[in-house]
């Protein structure tokens, strides 16, 4: 499997000469935020790289966007690096009217969004083997989720957050109070066997970082997630849009700390929980 053995090179940190990898991608503007240098595109299947998706691309300048507007149908170049990518040459192609069909979902208040010091709901979700698990048999700990899916193949999404999670983990390699947990919300694909596949040997070595799925337990993912802010759509159409989202939750359930999309830095995230670790009894 292509993605597989591509994430894994991540995983790794191998780098090689040449590994940049260029594609034509058609898609229709859902948003543009100049002031984060991103795009965000519903974009068609890319072959040999990505289902469809709606997903943030970067771009490197603002001008590469000058023109472009909300709900125009385009063709653009995606640039692949080993840890980076941008979208470039846009050419706008037609246009169309934007349907925002998900955003209700997450403004119901049975899943309402906890603020800080709130404690999360208890929710069951299904480890690499298969056994359900209760995010309150963790109570007693630090609890830091983070959320993935193993289909996304974009360097500086998923698999970074993948990778940060590897560096906290070897950090925190010696802390028994603290645990790395990355949840998957591709509930219509990621099985325990799908996640063991792709993270088991990565995380084997690790007493404080896993892996859980949520297939079958689709009213969990959707608890925990609303509480922490990560949202996601499309699953089940094979479309899939989301954001980012990582948080540290305390010994309670109490949520201490939200971090929004991929540019957080290990470092950064290492220091906090470190001072979190003394100050929360």
């Amino acid at each position: 499997m292509k993605s597989k053995k591509y994430i894994l090179a991540f995983y790794l940190f191998i780098s090689c000469s040449n590994t940049d990898k260029q594609y034509d991608v058609i898609g229709v503007i859902q948003d543009i935020k100049k002031d984060q240098n991103t795009i965000i595109i519903d974009h068609d299947s890319i072959p040999g790289f990505m289902m469809p998706m709606i997903m943030p691309f970067n771009f490197e300048h603002k001008k590469d966007v000058m023109g472009l507007s909300i709900g125009d149908s385009i063709k653009f170049k995606l640039v692949v690096k080993i840890d980076n990518s941008y979208a470039s040459d846009f050419t706008v192609i037609g246009h169309s009217e934007i349907v925002d069909d998900h955003d209700g979902f997450w403004e119901d208040d049975e899943y309402r969004k906890k603020q800080i010091g709130e404690r999360l709901s208890d929710v069951s979700l299904l480890d690499i083997n298969g056994d359900s698990i209760l995010l309150s048999s963790l109570n007693g700990k630090f609890r830091f989720i983070s959320f993935i899916f193993t289909r996304c193949p974009i360097p500086n999404m998923c698999p970074a957050v993948v990778i940060k999670n590897g560096v906290l983990a070897n950090n925190f390699r010696d802390y028994n109070n603290l645990e790395l947990i990355m949840v998957s919300f591709d509930y219509a694909y990621d099985s325990p066997t799908v996640l063991k596949d792709y993270y088991g040997d990565l995380i084997s070595s690790y007493e404080n970082w896993s892996v859980w799925s949520s297939a079958g337990g689709i009213s969990d993912l959707y608890t925990l997630s609303s509480e922490i802010g990560c949202e996601f759509w499309g699953i089940e159409e094979n479309n899939i849009g989301h954001n980012l989202r990582s948080a540290l939750i305390g010994p309670n359930m109490e949520l201490l700390k939200v971090w929004d999309g991929d540019e957080w830095l290990a470092k950064d995230v290492r220091k906090d929980i470190e001072n979190y670790i003394k100050i929360v009894k």
